[in-house]
């Protein structure tokens, strides 16, 4: 189920979700890195019979720069002095953040899972009013001690967006409707505005998932708790990955202060 103006959908039932590829209007051109565009890092957890629950984190990726218009070797044209726009200021910053998995505390999901799958994450950097980007995802996987043969799963994954100069804030994308099933609700005295959104099945084995997104002066941060267990197993408890995931998205946003 997609909305209308390209935001992200949530899985329902029937639809597998293998991945989500959302239409992102592209970022201004930078001096090396081309344009930023649509990307994806996702944390896909299949939950029963069709039912899928994943987070799809808004990521781009570096496009080769188109060649240089050649100039003639005699212009009178005067250069260019108009400035390009700044991205809007604010009290968050993803300067200094090399890594965005850094941002995350993975130690919670090791009471479901502790054998990790590689982390994957991308840094895209502000330039020429492009307020920059950054994304990781952290999965872990376990053999089901109800058979020794199935696997239970994860995971945990970030995205945060800032505030540029000639686009609406990524809250305005992020924060769509729940799927059929799924619960929603905001969180008091987080951010300026948030939102969560949870879903869960029990066939053929206990699964949920829980997001947890905000916005505070010049950032967008939404954070996924998922997890995925085998037939059998004990059933998983929404609360403790609204836990793990409201406390994790308090943690992004501070290391995300400016000093």
């Amino acid at each position: 189920m997609t909305d209308p103006q390209g935001a992200r959908p949530d899985p329902v039932a029937g639809q597998p979700f293998p991945g989500w590829n959302p239409p992102r209007p592209p970022g201004p051109p930078g001096p090396k890195t081309g344009w930023i565009v649509a990307g994806v890092l996702g944390l896909v957890v299949v939950l029963g019979a069709g039912i899928a629950i994943g987070l799809s984190l808004s990521g781009g990726s570096s496009q080769a720069d188109p060649a240089p218009v050649p100039v003639p070797a005699a212009s009178s044209a005067a250069p260019s002095t108009s400035a390009s726009p700044a991205a809007p200021p604010g009290k968050y910053s993803m300067s200094g953040i090399s890594d965005a998995c850094a941002l995350l505390d993975p130690k919670p999901l090791a009471k479901w899972s502790t054998t990790p799958i590689p982390p994957v994450h991308r840094e895209g950097q502000p330039s020429e009013g492009y307020g920059g980007d950054l994304s990781c995802s952290l999965r872990y996987t376990s053999t089901s001690a109800t058979d020794g043969v199935a696997t239970n799963e994860a995971g945990i994954a970030v995205r945060a967006e800032f505030a540029s100069a000639d686009r609406p804030p990524a809250y305005e994308q992020w924060n769509t409707k729940p799927a059929q099933g799924w619960t929603s609700g905001t969180i008091a005295g987080l951010g300026t505005r948030n939102y969560w959104r949870a879903g869960s099945t029990t066939e053929p084995g206990p699964g949920a998932s829980y997001i947890v997104g905000v916005e505070d002066s010049n950032v967008t941060v939404e954070i996924q708790v998922a997890v995925h267990r085998a037939p059998g197993e004990a059933p998983l408890k929404m609360d403790d990955l609204s836990s793990i995931a409201q406390v994790q998205t308090r943690a992004v946003l501070d290391r995300l202060k400016k000093p």
